[in-house]
């Protein structure tokens, strides 16, 4: 080994001497020998400058080197402690390397983890929004669906408010109709009323003749007592006289007996005697005549006492007759009352204009009430559509609703999940700038040793490499997340649209209620303006009732007429009866055979539509209605009714129930008693069934009431 020792530089003044060597600057390097490899690189200094030393620098530094050896020595120990510092460092970073490496592998396996929670979001976003379009493409066939029929129920709108004007121009027409006609009754009821008022003068006249003829008959009555009294007192005074001359007769016979008979008369004598005898022979025939004539006067007063009898006897029947008579009068006011009703309903009903054109407009009547009818079915057929395809709509606007509940979860989910992946990018970037930050660490501590620096470079390489596929991993998350929420933000937008369809087809669904009310008002208005006849089982207990009064009132009347026919058998017909009497009779019987034949007549169509009600139920129901009107002992009305299904397999196999008075009493046989059946049977039912007669009564026929 040959020491050199470098030249003495010059000290500048104020300089400060090393602290590490005692000589100045002066520094001992080894020649030919190799930098030590424990040594590290950052502590040997190139040389500035390197000569070779000679013989007499040998001797120079001999006082040198020991001191320099001595510090070599030191510097050695130092630089062994600080190897094994670095040691220790190394296995320190090699520890922290290791670990370094399980957190990348677990945030490998993080990112593979994530990797695949991010595909399979993507495949469940990928369904939902295949889902949502499926969805989309049925609710925009629905819509085409619901436009197609509102298109139809516009169309029946449309057909319907036609009908409907069809429908007010006849109403406008019988309400002309029906206005003429009300003048046509008005016309009449006057005629009737002049009619009536000269009826009731001529009543009033007939009244005033038979109370003059009454007042006559009675002054009559009176003069012929008062000569029934003076020739009572004289037919007194003529027995008396005739009693007298009896008594004188009887005496004078005596004395002619007792008178001697002369031999010889002359024959004047004789002649005066007979003269005288024959004028008291006139004179007692004379009496006689007188006495026969108070006889019979005494006989005619008897007889005109009977006759006065028999008179005032007449006199109070006929005060009965004319009490009668008024009662006759008001009935026949109530008669012609009724008869200007039935007039007027024939007047009313329009096209009619005799009584043989009634079954006709009847039949008429009932057909365009079917028509009707069948109408009214076809509307509220094509209401309960309208109403189903509205339930069906607003099904639809549920289940739509739920979607877009649906849809709004899943997007909060989304949101959710971005969130989350958001903040877990958060952590990977902050684990990167990390991993960056420990890179530079180790980047600053590369010169510590080659292998190590080798090892390190690899490693950064490699963690370099993982940052650069993380950072790639990253942008294709937020590739993603930025395609999420572009399909997040269509999907909005197509809930906002469905969301907007939604409130249309609310809107739509309120219209087309609204135009089903205003078509349910329309028919109700049409039914209303429909003649319809009403008839229920109270309507018909009141018509008969009506018919029973009309038949006693008819009674009565023939009975009156009987009386009256009687009386003018009895008497001469101008002093009883008057002319206008009989004449007003003959009328009134007219109009009771009109109304006989108007009664039976009615109670034929009648028959006929209880026979078409039958028929009717037994369709509707599919049972066949019989019923029989009966009356119990205390005479309250009983309606019994037999059902009987179109399916029965005999004739016991019935169901009958009474109807009285508003109550419904199920009558209990062999085939309601079967417990398969028993226990079927409430009264409800029976109440239906009268209920549905009533309304059909309602609707369909009835005999009209006044």
């Amino acid at each position: 080994m040959i020491l050199r020792t470098p030249p003495p530089r010059k000290r500048r003044a104020g300089s400060v001497a090393d602290h590490e060597s005692p000589v100045s600057d002066r520094r001992l390097v080894l020649y030919d020998d190799p930098v030590p490899v424990s040594v590290p690189v950052s502590s040997v200094d190139p040389p500035p400058d390197q000569m070779v030393c000679t013989y007499h620098c040998r001797q120079m530094v001999k006082s040198e080197f020991i001191v320099a050896l001595d510090t070599a020595q030191k510097q050695v120990h130092g630089y062994q402690s600080q190897v094994e510092t670095l040691k220790t460092e190394l296995h320190e970073i090699e520890d922290e390397r290791k670990k370094c490496q399980d957190r990348l592998r677990y945030l490998e396996q993080e990112l593979e983890a994530s990797k695949g929670r991010e595909h399979a979001l993507q495949e469940r976003l990928i369904k939902e929004v295949n889902d949502s379009q499926e969805r989309y493409q049925l609710q925009i066939k629905r819509c085409c669906e619901l436009e197609v029929q509102l298109k139809k129920e516009v169309d029946s709108c449309k057909t319907s408010e036609s009908s409907a004007a069809s429908a007010k121009e006849r109403a406008t027409d019988l309400e002309e109709k029906l206005q003429r006609l009300s003048e046509s009754s008005e016309r009449e009821k006057n005629r009737l009323q002049r009619e009536l008022s000269h009826c009731q003068d001529e009543s009033k006249l007939s009244v005033s003749r038979k109370t003059a003829d009454l007042e006559r008959m009675r002054l009559k009555a009176e003069n012929l007592e008062e000569e029934s009294e003076l020739l009572k007192k004289q037919l007194k005074e003529i027995r008396e006289q005739l009693d007298e001359c009896r008594h004188q007769k009887s005496a004078l016979e005596c004395k002619l007996s007792t008178i001697p008979t002369p031999s010889e008369s002359t024959p004047s004598e004789d002649k005066n005697l007979v003269k005288h005898l024959r004028e008291e022979l006139q004179n007692y025939e004379a009496e006689v005549q007188e006495a026969r004539r108070l006889k019979s006067c005494h006989m005619n007063n008897e007889l005109l006492k009977e006759k006065l009898l028999e008179e005032k006897g007449r006199r109070e029947k006929a005060e009965m007759e004319l009490s009668q008579l008024r009662e006759a009068q008001l009935n026949a006011q109530n008669l012609e009352l009724e008869l200007m009703s039935w007039k007027s309903l024939l007047k009313e009903i329009p096209d009619v204009t005799s009584c043989d054109d009634i079954p006709k407009k009847i039949a008429g009547l009932q057909k365009e009430a079917i028509e009707s009818m069948i109408k009214v079915g076809e509307i509220s057929a094509h209401l309960k559509e309208l109403e189903v395809s509205l339930e069906l709509a607003e099904l639809s606007k549920q289940h739509a609703e739920k979607e877009s509940a649906l849809a709004k979860e899943k997007a909060e989910n989304s949101a959710l999940e971005v969130k989350r992946l958001e903040l877990m990018l958060c952590s990977v970037t902050e684990e990167r700038d990390r991993l960056n930050k420990d890179v530079i660490v180790l980047n600053k501590q590369k010169t510590a040793h080659a292998d190590s620096r080798m090892m390190d470079e690899t490693l950064v390489k490699d963690l370099e490499s993982s940052l650069a596929l993380r950072e790639h991993t990253i942008k294709e998350l937020e590739s993603n997340l930025h395609e999420q929420r572009e399909v997040i933000n269509r999907q909005h937008d197509e809930m906002k649209l469905l969301n907007e369809k939604l409130s249309f087809e609310a809107r739509r669904i309120k219209s087309l209620e609204r135009e089903g009310d205003r078509l349910r008002s329309e028919i109700a208005l049409l039914e209303s303006k429909v003649l319809r006849m009403v008839n229920t089982l109270a309507v018909d207990n009141e018509t008969k009732q009506t018919i029973e009064a009309l038949q006693s009132e008819l009674k009565k009347t023939q009975a009156k007429l009987q009386a009256v026919e009687e009386l003018k058998g009895q008497s001469d017909a101008g002093n009883v009866i008057d002319v206008d009497i009989s004449e007003k009779l003959a009328q009134l019987k007219g109009q009771i055979a009109i109304l006989e034949k108007r009664e039976e007549r009615y109670k034929a169509v009648f028959a006929e539509r209880i026979s078409v009600f039958r028929r009717a139920c037994c369709s509707l129901f599919g049972y066949k209605i019989v019923m029989d009107d009966q009356q119990r002992p205390n005479g309250i009305p009983v309606t019994r009714f037999t059902l009987q299904s179109i399916y029965a397999q005999s004739d016991d196999e019935k169901l009958e129930f009474e109807y009285e008075s508003g109550n419904t009493n199920i009558l209990v046989n062999d085939y309601s008693s079967q417990p398969e059946i028993s226990h079927q049977i409430i009264v409800a039912l029976a109440i239906e069934a009268e209920l549905s007669l009533q309304l059909y009564q309602c609707n369909s026929y009835a005999l009209p009431v006044y």
